[in-house]
């Protein structure tokens, strides 16, 4: 066995002892909890999640400050005071494969399950010569309702840290997977290029009426413009940003809107079209303007979206400029639900429009 010394905390008649071990080797005796199962005083464990954890820990930056907090089941693991010092207490802590089986399912974890089941041998693919510690909160058998109380103090009042900032930090400690590398940095470039010049909230700058970097980026990936392609050939991100620029810019001349709008008159004629949900639309619809170019051999430029949305406006009986604002339309932007829904119900219509298909009986 091994010694892990502890140091006594109380608040009110409540006492802790916080320490440090190798999480790899405090996992072999935490109770073993099967992904996406309901527990008694935690959140359900998320598989994604633990692997995103353990793929980050294991990179040489991978640093996890945040204690775990932890709780004794029963009274296999005991605190001892330290002869030397009245302050100092320890633990006697099992160190082999035998003294992992006999402590089998002795800790309970109250906070901080995903960091710490992350270095189960299924997902950690750290070093064994690594040394890595983490440092934890530690409850003698509390009660079920105190576990529970315990959670609800370690998560109630956090204040969740913005998920747009998190993603810029991310990519300045370069620790973006594959793809969000690839998307943040095509709206990155978008942000740098009119018509989105400046529009884009990279990080938690303040950009009156703004989107936000991770929520284009969404959009970006669910309508898949990240994967368009002509004669089998997939764009590059130089021909993406272009195509994104001169679909949006089409949308801007046939609405009279400008993304960029900060004046109080001009953004509330605007509408929606300013704000995320607006954009979210408009982005839903690029692969089909795509389609369309591609099956009537006809370059995809400004005018030619132009051309189409024209037409699209006209079959819906609307004025271009009150395209966003009337209030048949303007009824879809009130939730995510209603964009998808409404963006469904525009790709149906344009794909039924004549778009000046080519007529070979046209000289007949």
């Amino acid at each position: 066995m091994k010694k892990i010394y502890l140091q006594k905390i109380t608040q009110y008649n409540t006492i802790c002892y916080i320490g440090k071990t190798d999480p790899r080797i405090l996992v072999k005796i935490a109770t073993k909890v099967e992904a996406g199962e309901m527990q008694d005083a935690q959140r359900p464990l998320m598989l994604k999640k633990l692997k995103e954890i353990a793929k980050y820990s294991s990179n040489s930056n991978g640093i996890l400050p945040n204690t775990l907090t932890i709780a004794t089941k029963d009274t296999r693991l005991k605190i001892h005071k330290c002869d030397f010092d009245n302050n100092l207490f320890f633990m006697e802590f099992p160190e082999n494969e035998k003294e992992y089986s006999d402590f089998k399912d002795a800790i309970d974890v109250l906070d901080g399950q995903h960091r710490l089941y992350s270095f189960l041998d299924d997902y950690c693919n750290m070093s064994t010569d690594t040394i890595y510690e983490l440092g934890f909160c530690l409850y003698v058998t509390p009660s079920l309702d105190e576990e529970r109380r315990i959670f609800i103090s370690c998560n109630e009042k956090q204040q969740p840290v913005n998920a747009n900032l998190l993603l810029w930090f991310r990519d300045k400690l370069n620790m973006l997977t594959d793809d969000e590398k690839e998307l943040f940095s095509l709206v990155s470039k978008l942000n740098t290029s009119y018509p989105l010049k400046g529009h884009i909230i990279m990080g938690a700058e303040n950009i009156k009426y703004g989107v936000k970097s991770k929520q284009v980026i969404q959009a970006i990936k669910k309508a898949e413009i990240n994967e368009l392609q002509y004669d089998k050939n997939s764009l590059n991100e130089e021909q993406i940003v272009k195509v994104i620029n001169a679909y949006l810019i089409a949308w801007e001349n046939v609405t009279g809107f400008k993304f960029t709008e900060t004046s109080p008159q001009l953004v509330k004629k605007a509408g929606p079209a300013i704000k995320m949900a607006g954009l979210k639309y408009m982005l839903y619809l690029l692969p089909t303007f795509w389609d369309i170019s591609l099956s009537k051999e006809k370059p995809f430029s400004t005018e030619f979206v132009e051309s189409i949305l024209k037409k699209f406006m006209t079959e819906l009986g609307v004025t271009r400029e009150d395209f966003f604002t009337t209030e048949d339309i303007n009824v879809w932007f009130k939730d995510g639900s209603g964009v998808e829904k409404f963006s469904k119900k525009s790709i149906s219509i344009i794909k039924g429009l004549d778009t000046g298909s080519f007529n070979p009986l046209q000289n007949l």
